[in-house]
């Protein structure tokens, strides 16, 4: 283990682990210091952070003489504030826990700063170069923005749940902020449309697929980003599009983007119906678990209790 974190904000808690796990850093996060205490007992934390009260609990100093302890200011604070501090914080440990003899992240092994620099900055100039299709998306439909984004944190959560490692969990994040981009060439009147469409109309919509895998295609976006974008519609029974795969056939990227997209769609206002709540989503994505979803997938969704994460997460 890297580090045992006490955070006593529970939303500040998700957002932290969602943030260590993108960067691979393996990381127990605890509300108080008794709950901390059997981590720091087995004495295999090498960093102790956080708002450490009753600290005269910690285990003996011969215990933990290779462990660097890191106390926080007590003080209330916004959540915006504890998340920036923990960012900087998980900034500067991250060096020492990859250097040599230190640890290995939950994949193995650590994505190494240069490649993360690397893939972050491909993704960003993705993002760039698809912002005017964004923006006319939004001028469109002014929702999808913030279904994407809510799509790709879903996404990111289901993968943790998995055990997905920090490379997976950031192409999750990106394949849920342009899953969609492919709307671009539908017709306005229809991503309003208040009510059933026609066969013709099914027909248009289902094209965004293939229409934003081409898109996305024509910039260096990851393979994996493609298919998620893709293949998010396909159906584990087989029944899906574009291309009718099933089972293992469809990428596991794109199988937990569907859970995460059905799960937005369902708990969100549509034009023709209101949100419905947590629970009516739940039962409407186990119903579908084994034919419209991946059964594993459905699991790690019910793990990861998506309904306790909270906009702070956003920032991760």
């Amino acid at each position: 283990m890297g580090i045992v974190a006490i955070e006593p904000r529970p939303e500040v808690a998700d957002w932290l682990r969602l943030k260590a796990r993108r960067l691979g850093i393996p990381i127990e996060v605890h509300a108080d210091l008794g709950g901390a205490l059997p981590a720091l007992n087995g004495g295999s934390a090498r960093f102790l952070v956080g708002y450490l009260r009753g600290a005269d609990g910690l285990p003996a100093s011969s215990e933990r003489r290779s462990r660097t302890v890191i106390p926080f200011a007590p003080g209330l604070g916004t959540t915006e504030d504890h998340c920036h501090r923990w960012a900087l914080c998980l900034r500067a440990v991250r060096g020492k826990l990859a250097s040599p003899g230190g640890e290995k992240g939950p994949s193995g092994g650590w994505v190494g700063a240069r490649e993360e620099e690397t893939m972050e900055e491909r993704h960003r100039a993705l993002l760039r170069r698809l912002n005017p299709v964004f923006v006319e998306l939004a001028r469109r439909d002014p929702s999808a923005r913030e279904h994407s984004f809510r799509v790709g944190l879903y996404a990111a959560k289901i993968g943790e749940a998995l055990e997905l490692d920090s490379v997976q969990i950031r192409l999750l994040r990106l394949g849920g902020w342009v899953h969609d981009v492919g709307k671009i060439r539908i017709r306005a009147p229809l991503l309003r449309k208040g009510g059933p469409l026609d066969e013709a109309e099914r027909g248009e919509m289902r094209g965004h697929t293939v229409w934003g895998s081409r898109i996305v295609e024509e910039y260096p976006a990851d393979p994996e980003v493609v298919g998620m974008v893709r293949h998010h519609h396909e159906r584990y029974d087989g029944k899906g599009y574009p291309g009718a795969l099933a089972g293992e056939e469809i990428p596991l990227l794109a199988r937990i983007l569907a859970v995460a997209d059905a799960y937005d769609a369902i708990t969100s206002d549509r034009p023709y119906r209101s949100a419905a709540g947590h629970r009516h989503a739940v039962r409407q994505i186990l119903a579908g678990s084994g034919a419209q979803f991946d059964p594993r997938v459905v699991q790690a969704f019910l793990v990861a209790r998506l309904d306790r994460l909270s906009l702070a997460a956003f920032a991760a």
